[in-house]
């Protein structure tokens, strides 16, 4: 077996791979990233590595990604890193290797970037997924600790006819406007340094986000502010189908009877029907979600507004919701379908010092770039 760093070249070969490589679970799930594989790593951060395991026909085996960012960890700035895409044939043999090179380049990230942890996600589900990184004779082979349980959120439909959109006093939701850009960037950077792993909101960082990522702008954001026009939420609306689309391959009895009967209503309530099996989903993300002191009533707020715009255009709304997080209460006007994660830490080196992460604290991890 060769192991390799992936370079544009192998472009369609990886997206290939991917597409032959669902993700397992209830949900059995694939990403289709075309035309670019390397566009959605490229949003996340300017620094990021795939490495490919060939065969010795050249035949890919095994594909994982690397992403080095600016992060909040420890009360400080430091880089950390992604750890994603993690795909393998089955291969009792070919899995010890591959989860030892795994090993050998977090230890080189270490020594390279100054990276000491990285962080990863898990479908709660896969069983498969978890044997081989956690599970088996070679108990955990990357060291990985359990952070936090969250759900990928698909709302599909509003309980009630024609409900006003939830309002909290002295509260409006704007959409935002150039001359707000100054003022949510310093809300989402200080918001987000109270969350390990979270993003780093910098003048350049921000920039880079609002030029790089496609169909994402300044206008993209809508924002719950008071009386003072003082920020106290947002969230971004984005659809990444030019770079990625999620493909279910297939839907249980219950989930497949509940698209039918959603499909066949769907003209009268002016919504797109949800995908078939093995299409892409018409859907779009709820991005940079961040609301001071976890509020539902202002979540709520932004919500309900955001669902009445994106409504008649998109067949779900995805959303990211942790494990016990106060938010939760602000969904009871919503149909939607969870599937449930787990993130986990990793560290890059055994000498890198332990983390003690706050159970109580909303993990810096943003769905959308998985």
């Amino acid at each position: 077996m060769l192991i390799r760093q992936a370079s544009a070249a192998d472009n369609l070969k990886l997206l290939d791979f991917q597409a032959q490589r669902a993700m397992q679970g209830g949900l059995p799930m694939r990403f289709d990233r075309g035309p670019d594989y390397f566009a959605l790593h490229h949003c996340h951060a300017a620094d990021h590595r795939t490495w490919m395991a060939e065969g010795e026909g050249g035949e890919l085996k095994g594909i994982a990604s690397l992403v080095v960012r600016e992060g909040y960890l420890q009360e400080r700035i430091q880089p950390v890193a992604y750890l994603g895409d993690l795909r393998l044939v089955p291969d009792r043999r070919l899995s010890k290797s591959w989860m030892a090179e795994v090993k050998v380049r977090l230890a080189a990230l270490a020594d390279e970037t100054g990276v000491q942890h990285a962080y990863c996600c898990v479908i709660r589900s896969n069983r498969l997924a978890a044997h081989s990184l956690l599970g088996g004779r070679r108990a955990n082979p990357l060291m990985l600790s359990h952070w936090r349980g969250y759900s990928n959120v698909a709302v599909y439909g509003q309980r009630g006819w024609g409900s006003a959109p939830r309002t909290v006093e002295n509260v409006r939701i704007v959409q935002a406007q150039p001359r707000h850009a100054d003022a949510l960037r310093a809300f989402l950077d200080r918001e987000s340094a109270g969350q390990p792993f979270g993003s780093v909101f910098s003048e350049a960082q921000f920039s880079r986000r609002l030029e790089t990522w496609p169909d994402f702008g300044i206008e993209s954001f809508l924002l719950a502010v008071d009386a003072q026009d003082n920020l106290l939420g947002c969230v971004a609306p984005w659809d990444a189908g030019r770079i990625k689309r999620v493909v279910l391959e297939k839907l249980p009895l219950s989930h497949q009877a509940l698209r039918l009967a959603f499909n066949a209503c769907a003209p009268a309530l002016g919504r797109p029907a949800i995908a078939a099996p093995g299409e892409a989903l018409q859907d779009i993300y709820l991005t940079h979600l961040q609301v001071r002191e976890r509020n539902p009533q202002i979540f709520a707020a932004l919500l309900d507004v955001a669902w009445a715009r994106l409504r008649g255009w998109y067949a779900l709304m995805q959303l990211c919701l942790y494990d016990n997080d106060p938010l939760w209460t602000a969904m009871n006007r919503y149909r939607s379908v969870s599937v449930p994660m787990d993130l986990y830490t990793a560290p890059c080196v055994s000498s890198a010092p332990a983390l003690a992460l706050d159970a109580g604290r909303i993990p810096g991890f943003e769905i959308y770039l998985v």
